[in-house]
């Protein structure tokens, strides 16, 4: 069993990991646009209740690391670290988050009027965000506890569970800007289009049909995706089935995002569709996924031989709130175009 510390270590480095292969991709096709998604648990839920102080303007939030933060009603100044999709998909103005992230994540015309608050690695530049004079500050649960020691020095820091799903997400960045409402009418809309998309796949598939998706790295090591990266859309959205061994795999840990196996072990946890998503566009990832791609084990695969396998993107793997809208379409595309 792995120690709190030993977690958080590998938190950090598949975030820094999965970073790198969003930044190699772009400037493609398929260049990625979503926040990166690390393997761990979810954090317990944040909640949020008024207290004696919110007739001055504040009120009591206690945060996904049980920590109770006076924050204000309602932010005018929102510094949002690694949850600047959240914030935009709202509709909710922010002052300043990471640019190594966002701009994976928003467009420049998005990111306009919104300042890098840069920093080393996963930290915040200290300098930065105390020049932008924030009153709120929300950052990942992946940070030390130094670093959030430090940003609340400088404003209410809020720290949000980074392995929660992204309605979570959204329902989570509505409430601490103070506007639940806009995670209803975001949830709304979503739906809709769910609905519409559906509409438009579901001839293509059958019933009982099932979907797997995997990722590649360029270090040769391979992934299986567990329901929360690219499930809300195969499962949930279009009611592809979860193969039975891939239940199976995480089954005693339903929270966790994704599992490494071996490729000679990859017939077993494939569906009748598969979904890859590539190491990045680089010579050497190129490399790697044709070595895959050409090696004995994927020719054998049904899904391959059906031509019912994709290698996609890496925005195909994110989790926030504007790449689900964006995977709707793109889903449904491939699936219709074959």
């Amino acid at each position: 069993m792995y120690t709190a510390a030993r977690q958080k270590n590998g938190i950090t480095l598949l975030v820094l990991l999965l970073t790198a292969l969003l930044l190699a991709a772009c400037g493609s096709n398929n260049a990625p646009v979503a926040s990166p998604s690390p393997l761990q648990e979810a954090s317990p839920t944040s909640s949020s209740e008024p207290s004696p102080s919110a007739e001055s303007g504040t009120r009591e939030y206690e945060d996904a690391l049980g920590r109770k933060v006076e924050i204000p009603t309602r932010p005018e100044r929102i510094i949002a670290h690694y949850y600047a999709s959240e914030f935009t998909a709202l509709g909710v103005p922010i002052v300043g988050t990471n640019y190594l992230n966002a701009q994976l994540v928003l467009t420049q015309d998005q990111l306009e009027g919104i300042e890098d608050i840069g920093g080393d690695g996963l930290v915040p530049n200290i300098e930065k965000v105390l020049a932008l004079e924030p009153d709120l500050i929300v950052v990942p649960d992946f940070l030390e506890a130094a670093d959030v020691d430090a940003l609340a020095k400088v404003a209410p820091t809020v720290v949000v569970a980074y392995g929660a799903d992204a309605f979570e997400h959204v329902r989570e960045a509505a409430d601490l800007a103070g506007k639940p409402e806009l995670a209803e009418a975001w949830q709304k809309g979503y739906d809709e289009k769910v609905a519409k998309q559906r509409e438009v796949v579901q001839a293509h598939i059958k019933q009982g049909e099932t979907a797997s998706a995997f990722v590649l790295y360029s270090d040769k090591k391979l992934y299986v995706y567990n329901k929360q990266r690219l499930g809300p859309t195969m499962y949930d959205a279009f009611n592809f089935q979860v193969p039975a061994k891939v239940t199976e795999l995480f089954a005693s840990d339903p929270s966790q995002l994704w599992a490494e196996i071996s490729l000679e072990k990859l017939p077993e946890y494939v569906g009748d569709r598969i979904f890859l998503v590539g190491p990045g566009d680089d010579e050497e990832s190129k490399k790697v996924l044709n070595e895959v791609l050409n090696g004995p084990v994927w020719s054998t695969l049904p899904a391959v031989k059906n031509n019912q396998a994709y290698i996609v993107g890496s925005r195909w793997a994110m989790n926030d709130p504007l790449s689900l809208e964006w995977l709707l379409d793109e889903m449904a595309a491939e699936l219709t175009a074959k």
